[in-house]
């Protein structure tokens, strides 16, 4: 990775100003560093990551790329201490390692890519594979059937959508997910857990400010410069891992869910984030819930968001307010059609009575001092 020099100057200072030696400020010392001292990991990622004040300074006259440049750099600190080492030369290796692994699909699609339903393999008619997928599994004798998208992703391999004599010749289930190893798991949580810490209290600070709406204010400018470049670049770095190993973002999946809030803040984090960090995310949740254990728990989450979200929209009082809250779209017809997760919805989150509730409110707005619908 290109390292721009102010960037650089700025994490060594960094570096030393929490006691880490100079001979140590470099990424391979930094690693050695770490071996030593895994206690103070969350302080090392904390003094990795840009603050506050960084971005206040360099808001005037720094470029949005210049930002982002520094975000990817502090990420890139950040994977030598999770990998203890080259981290471009270990994904590889992990790709290497789960060549034959690949359990669920997942391809997120756009508006009117080609994709096919096959009413002989779906589980409901939501579902539907991508074309790489279907020519790859045997659907010969099947009905089946060629249809544009409107988002979404690819359900081969997730046996909640689609059923497994279906699945293609590469993706086997979800099960077939191989965890990672010891030593790696042990290198890469204790970061990741300190990174998520951090990203958690930045958007819940960034959702404080933002619901005062102080749209003049310096400190909201700045809340909003970091909780955006600070989310693209996780999200960024997440879905790189996607890229070479299913495993890897496995393990994401399960330390988001056990970072207290982080999983419930992500959710509701398009409320205050910009619309392109907004679609990164979105595309990170439709990797990540081919994971079943994250699925159900990203399923809690948006039953508990979803009453903010039309709340939101019903004070605003127009169509306009549903486009800021994409999420709600895109992912009901991911979660509410599954019929091994709805019964549950229903019965232990109050799936219904909040739909019902919703419902009531959109009514009760669109009425008159008469109780009639205009």
């Amino acid at each position: 990775m290109e390292t721009d020099s102010r960037t650089h100057g700025f994490l060594l200072k960094r570096l030393v100003s929490v006691g880490v030696p100079k001979k140590c400020c470099s990424k391979r010392g930094l690693v050695e560093f770490v071996r030593a001292n895994r206690s103070r990991i969350p302080e090392l990622v904390s003094a990795l990551l840009p603050t506050d004040e960084d971005v206040k300074a360099g808001l005037k006259g720094t470029r949005e790329r210049s930002r982002k440049k520094r975000f990817r750099e502090s990420m890139n600190w950040l994977q030598w201490l999770m990998f203890l080492g080259e981290p471009g030369v270990s994904l590889k290796n992990l790709a290497k390692s789960n060549v034959d692994q690949r359990g669920v699909c997942g391809s997120v699609w756009g508006e009117n890519d080609i994709a096919y339903r096959c009413r002989t393999c779906e589980n409901d008619s939501t579902c539907a594979i991508c074309v790489t997928c279907f020519e790859n599994g045997d659907h010969s004798s099947h009905d089946y059937s060629i249809m544009y998208t409107d988002g979404g992703c690819c359900d081969c391999g997730d046996d909640t959508a689609w059923k497994q004599e279906g699945f293609c010749s590469n993706h086997k289930g979800s099960e077939q997910i191989q965890p990672l190893s010891e030593n790696l798991a042990e290198s890469v949580g204790p970061v990741l857990d300190a990174l998520f810490a951090c990203w958690n209290n930045n958007l819940l600070s960034a959702e404080s400010i933002s619901e005062k709406d102080v749209r003049s204010s310096d400190t909201l400018v700045v809340r909003q410069k970091m909780s955006n470049g600070l989310t693209f670049a996780v999200v960024e770095m997440l879905l790189e891992f996607n890229k070479f190993s299913e495993s890897l973002l496995s393990f994401v999946s399960r330390r988001i869910i056990a970072s207290s809030g982080l999983l419930m803040i992500l959710v509701k984090a398009e409320r205050f984030l910009d619309q392109d960090v907004v679609e990164k995310l979105h595309n990170l949740f439709l990797k990540l819930i081919g994971d079943p254990v994250f699925k159900s728990e990203f399923a809690k989450a948006l039953v508990g968001y979803y009453p903010l979200a039309i709340s939101e929209a019903v004070k605003k009082g127009n169509d306009h307010a549903f486009v800021k809250h994409p999420l709600l779209s895109l992912f009901s017809v991911q979660i509410f059609t599954v019929p091994t997760l709805t019964p549950f919805l229903v019965k232990e989150m109050n799936l219904l009575a909040m739909l019902l509730g919703c419902l009531s409110d959109i009514f009760l707005s669109c009425c008159g001092e008469d109780g009639v619908l205009q």
